[in-house]
C-alpha cells in the first residue's frame, strides 16, 4: 500500500489466509495453466497461505511469479 502497488487477493477464512491473485496487474494465469504467484521467507517457500505467517523483524519476505508451479523458480516447500 504505501508503495501504491496494486494488489488482488482473496482472504480465505477456512484456512486463516489469504491468496495472493495478482500484483501489479500480472495475474495467475496470465502466462499460462501452471502460472502464479508465490512467496518465499528467507529462501524458503511455506507450504501454506501468506496471511497465515507469523512475519519477524529479521524475515526477508518475496514475492514471485512463477510460470510452471514453482519449478522454474527452485521452489522448495519447508
Amino acid at each position: 500500500r504505501k508503495q501504491r502497488i496494486h494488489m488482488d487477493f482473496v482472504e480465505s477464512p477456512v484456512y486463516g489466509s489469504a491468496y495472493i491473485k495478482g500484483i501489479n496487474n500480472i495475474y495467475e494465469f496470465d502466462a499460462g495453466e501452471l502460472s502464479g504467484w508465490m512467496y518465499s521467507v528467507n529462501g524458503v517457500y511455506p507450504n501454506y497461505g501468506v496471511g497465515a505467517y507469523k512475519v519477524k523483524s529479521s524475515d526477508v519476505i518475496k514475492f514471485n511469479y512463477t510460470c510452471n508451479l514453482g519449478a522454474d523458480l527452485g521452489a522448495r516447500a519447508n
